[in-house]
């Protein structure tokens, strides 16, 4: 085995033109797949680091009816799972984070990420506290009169970057602006605790468990090898018996199940899977270049494979040694594949992937590393075996025939060299095709209408202290101070606030309302449902939000007058078709509505996304801000002033002139929007890497091939060129077979595409797999690429003196 592998090196080294092509080409495939495959692993293999993660669960419902829902759980949901009946070990209800600002010992305000707990979430996780304790069950106890003051437990972030891991901090008291009495710090989070991600302390909460209003989060644990069918039909019973007691909420309600990592990851995993399928088929292009090139080098050493046999090799030693030559060469591009992988991670974290879930980190651990070596033993079989089988496995005339002076390759090798055109074409075209619909579905989201202008818009997110502003009155008289000093800045044309922000993470999430209109009887089996924001009176005109029909809101639509609302334009379409909207009156409320409290419709206005610019617009209500005050907001400001840096400058100044210690962040609107398309944007750029490396690789290994094919043909077109033919001629024979090929890998391409394209169709947006522009534009792409490698070694061919080329014949 050694002589085998010395053998092997010098045999490699004394063909370099060969040797370095080839690892170059394997490198770049197996480079991409590894990079890409670390990623997967951190994000869907790597394990959580509690307490048997596998065995925890996501929980959420929706309708089946199609109305809008917010896809959270109600705690009456939760605590009916705490059945010990069911598979559900233990079940526990969380609010989602929000926004607050600790007043630090040196009197400043730093933010925070503050999540309410409900009973049990820490010990359903598992982890113990790196300090102190959890939360004990009085202070989760629902009371009548006040109960015990809040509590805390920090995270081991916070308590390292904020307190210096300071031990005595437990059992003392800190103070958040937005909490009306001090909290006491009874624990520290351990380092890996970060659920929700990014929190930086939890409080307990005292949650109702009769509450039926759907804004939890669920967790459970489940035992030991229970099975997700097993899981779903318990669940539905639940939900069953749920529904009978409470129609009007869970009529047509259903549990949604995710496990921790799908939910944690979200959107990320898929796209991550369709990568790596896509490196998949790189990797297989690269090995088909690399087959190709062998193969094209294997006709120089028939005369010593020969000499080798008749020497008394036998076939078992001649293939151990090709295969130790492809092992060598597979070895080399895989730790240079390993070494790109590396680069291109970190290349990948500082492009902003350390943004999304669970890459902050990605690991070369074992798991990578056995991918390596997977990736090593498939391409060693993958470029050795087609080689292997030409030398080991020809007899000794034929090799001796092959290594003759004018003997051509046989027809068997001519066929796998063009089998192998034909499979680099199809490869690519169906790389350069999934490009395509990433770049089509991408233009598209970047094109879609979002209900609003977000040029030359800034947004400002503030929460205001409940401990200072512990009243509507107050909040309200803090709105109206703060807008009218920011409208005095020059280059401000308008300001409005709301507490909800259309694409804005954590800014995004909206209540849901049932709705009921005048004259009408409810209906608890399918109730009218709508989502529903505050907004000040310029709020639409700030946003560049058109106004359909009636008014906007204005000064006197405050407290103490007449409620009103704006409906959003399919709202009007879906419950008010062939009606006036603004002759229309409804009330509102969940879970149950009050038919008293009617309000009139002043106002449509357009569909304004909020979740993401590729949901479908939902019916949305609009309320005064100063008839529905929210403690939380985001003041956007629309401006004539192209440098955002100054006009921050000035926005900060005026709101801290009002209250300094308030925390704000600001952002410009554009931002927003392109930060909503971050994980697109991910995925567009590594298929468009893999696709220009996929047509380079095709490129080469088609030219490699064509070059060598003509090259074989010399003679014989030297032959017909003494006996006539035309140099013209002579080229369009060795294209047309060139051509051939082209068309017949297209075709493969082409269908190849339309599947994966059925596969992949649930990550586009508005594109279809069929898309003749696509298919088209990526299958041209291609075949320019081909023909450029076959017209080039075609015209050198018909370019040869007939008589030089008989005398090297």
């Amino acid at each position: 085995m050694r002589n085998d592998l010395a053998f092997a090196i010098r045999t490699l080294l004394r063909q370099p033109a060969l040797t370095l092509p080839a690892i170059a080409t394997l490198a770049v495939g197996i480079g991409a797949t590894t990079a890409i495959f670390s990623t997967v692993n951190a994000t869907l293999f790597r394990p959580l680091p509690y307490l048997r993660p596998q065995e925890l669960r996501v929980l959420g419902t929706t309708v089946t009816d199609g109305r809008v829902t917010t896809g959270r759980i109600a705690p009456i949901e939760v605590a009916r799972l705490q059945d010990p009946s069911l598979s559900i070990v233990a079940a526990a209800a969380i609010t989602p984070t929000f926004d607050a600002s600790l007043v630090t010992r040196d009197g400043t305000s730093i933010p925070l990420s503050v999540c309410a707990v409900g009973e049990g979430f820490f010990p359903l996780l598992g982890l113990p506290m790196s300090a102190g304790r959890e939360f004990t069950h009085d202070e989760h106890v629902v009371t009548a009169g006040n109960g015990p003051p809040p509590s805390a437990i920090l995270s081991y972030r916070l308590w390292r970057d904020a307190f210096g891991r300071d031990a005595h901090i437990l059992g003392t008291s800190i103070h958040v602006l937005e909490f009306p009495d001090a909290i006491t710090v009874v624990g520290i989070a351990a380092p890996e605790l970060d659920i929700p991600h990014h929190t930086d302390m939890w409080v307990n909460q005292r949650i109702d468990p009769t509450n039926q209003s759907h804004s939890f989060d669920g967790y459970v644990r489940v035992r030991p090898s229970t099975t997700p069918q097993r899981l779903q039909t318990e669940l539905a019973g639940v939900m069953g018996r749920l529904a009978h007691e409470f129609p009007a909420i869970d009529k047509v309600r259903v549990y949604t199940v995710k496990t921790l990592v799908e939910a944690i990851v979200g959107d990320l995993g898929p796209t991550l899977v369709l990568m790596l399928s896509a490196t998949a088929l790189l990797l297989l292009l690269a090995c088909a270049n690399v087959t190709s090139l062998l193969l094209t080098s294997a006709t120089s050493r028939t005369r010593e494979i020969a000499v080798r046999v008749a020497l008394g090799a036998t076939r078992g030693r001649i293939v151990r040694q090709l295969l130790t030559e492809s092992a060598v060469l597979a070895s080399v591009g895989t730790v240079a594949g390993v070494s790109v992988a590396y680069v291109g991670i970190r290349l990948l974290l500082w492009y902003s992937a350390s943004n999304l879930p669970r890459l902050d980190a990605v690991p070369f651990d074992g798991r990578v590393l056995l991918f390596a070596f997977a990736a090593l033993l498939t391409t060693t079989v993958l470029v050795g075996f087609a080689p292997t089988l030409r030398l080991a496995t020809t007899n000794v005339a034929t090799l001796m025939n092959d290594s003759g002076r004018s003997a051509t390759s046989g027809r068997a090798q001519q066929r796998l060299l063009m089998l192998l055109v034909v499979a680099e074409i199809a490869l690519a075209i169906v790389l350069v095709t999934g490009a395509g619909w990433l770049v089509r579905s991408f233009m598209n989201l970047e094109h879609t209408d979002p209900g609003f202008v977000a040029e030359g818009r800034l947004a400002v997110d503030v929460l205001v202290p409940y401990a200072k502003y512990n009243s509507p009155e107050r909040v309200l008289a803090w709105s109206q101070q703060v807008t009218e000093r920011v409208k005095a800045i020059g280059g401000v044309r308008s300001v409005g606030s709301s507490p909800a922000f259309p694409l804005h993470a954590g800014r995004n999430n909206v209540g849901v309302t049932y709705v009921l209109f005048q004259g009408e009887t409810a209906d608890p089996d399918h109730p009218r449902s709508s989502r529903y924001h505050a907004v000040s009176p310029d709020f639409f005109d700030a946003m560049g939000i058109r106004l359909l029909a009636g008014r906007g809101f204005t000064a006197d639509d405050r407290q103490g007058t007449g409620p009103v609302a704006i409906v959003s334009q399919s709202f009007a379409r879906r419950y008010l078709a062939g009606r006036n909207p603004l002759t229309t009156l409804f009330s509102f409320g969940y879970p149950t509505i009050d038919p008293k409290s009617l309000r009139p419709i002043v106002g449509v206005v357009d569909d304004v996304k909020y979740a993401s610019l590729a949901e479908v617009p939902t019916p949305t209500v609009y309320l005064a801000q100063a008839q529905w005050p929210y403690w939380q907001m985001t003041i956007v400001v629309t401006t004539a002033l192209r440098d955002s840096a100054t006009m921050t400058s000035a926005v900060r100044a005026a709101m801290q002139a009002v209250d300094p210690q308030l925390l704000l962040r600001f952002e410009t609107v554009p931002h927003i929007v392109a930060s909503s398309l971050e994980l697109q944007r991910l995925g567009l750029t590594l298929m468009v890497l893999f696709a220009v490396a996929a047509l380079g690789l095709a490129a080469i290994g088609i030219y490699g091939v064509i070059a060598y094919a003509s090259a074989q043909r010399r003679s014989e077109v030297a032959i017909r060129m003494a006996l006539g033919a035309t140099p013209s001629g002579v080229f369009w024979l060795l294209v047309k077979q060139g051509r051939t090929f082209a068309m017949l890998g297209t075709l493969l391409g082409v269908g190849g595409a339309l599947v994966v394209g059925r596969i992949a169709r649930s990550q586009l947006y508005e594109v279809r797999a069929s898309d003749p522009l696509v298919l088209v534009s990526a299958s041209a792409m291609v075949l320019v690429i081909a023909a450029v490698a076959i017209v080039v070694p075609a015209r050198r061919s018909a370019a040869i003196s007939p008589a030089g080329a008989l005398r090297l014949g």
